[in-house]
């Protein structure tokens, strides 16, 4: 820790809320000026394994991250949506795994800031399957007439800023996912256990300042419709740390201290 004190140690996060890469951004840095920030915790993995790899193998898999993403934002422009609905969906496909990409983007600029990989490498291919086909999904909003595809994409949108507090939006979210991306992939159900016990180890081994997962990971009583994508054990990640409701921060909750974002649609 730097020289301030830092009161939450999870940041749970959601993949489709606008705003929220720039959000995480903005908070990082402010905690890494006042002096509260040296490491991050961050739930992706590399092929190594390593839960702090070498710098060259951090660029590596960033490039492997831009182009997947690249590959759908390319699919995007090149559909015969209005161009309205493509702009939308080329940002929210940007915001393909944020949580690893703002924390590499911020040992970028500050090497001394220790980046921690906490996830099980067991689950990389179903992470990677959170961009949800792009095919599919486009062939789905251009069922809409054209006028009206913009509307249909910022509906869906605005409705996922209440998934932080209302556990049924973000269940929705899911389950019958309408969105350019996935929360989770329902293939890693068989992963929930040794994912949750293979974060905890690395956490404890390596005590980053702060840890950003996904809330599906901090739910104390998920419903049983998430159960199978949740530890077996019943045990959140925070309790397998022994931390106290406290100790988690839901990232809308920092939009606070960031101050307002520039207006988007």
């Amino acid at each position: 820790m730097g020289e301030g004190t830092l009161l939450l140690k999870l940041i749970a996060t959601l993949h489709n809320r606008r705003g929220d890469p720039l959000i995480l951004l903005r908070f990082l840095k402010t905690l890494v000026q006042q002096g509260k920030l040296s490491s991050i915790g961050v739930a992706w993995s590399v092929p190594s394994g390593e839960a702090e790899p070498n710098w060259p193998e951090l660029l590596k898999e960033e490039r492997r991250i831009q182009e997947v993403l690249r590959s759908s934002v390319r699919l995007v422009h090149g559909s015969g949506l209005s161009w309205e609905a493509k702009s939308f969906l080329g940002r929210c496909y940007r915001s393909f795994q944020y949580e690893f990409m703002v924390s590499l983007n911020l040992k970028r600029r500050d090497q001394r800031v220790r980046l921690v990989l906490i996830d099980d490498p067991e689950a990389r291919e179903t992470r990677y399957m959170e961009m949800r086909s792009p095919t599919e999904f486009l062939r789905e909003i251009s069922s809409y007439p054209n006028r009206e595809q913009i509307q249909v994409l910022q509906s869906r949108y605005a409705g996922y800023k209440e998934a932080y507090e209302r556990i049924d939006v973000y269940e929705k979210m899911i389950l019958h996912p309408e969105s350019a991306l996935l929360e989770i992939h329902t293939e890693n159900k068989g992963l929930a256990e040794s994912r949750a016990g293979y974060m905890s180890k690395v956490i404890t081994s390596a005590n980053p300042d702060i840890i950003i997962v996904r809330l599906l990971h901090c739910l104390n009583n998920p419903p049983p419709s998430l159960a199978g994508l949740c530890s077996a054990s019943s045990l959140s990640l925070p309790a397998r740390l022994g931390l106290g409701r406290g100790a988690v921060t839901k990232l809308s909750d920092t939009e606070i201290i960031v101050g307002p974002l520039p207006a988007r649609d």
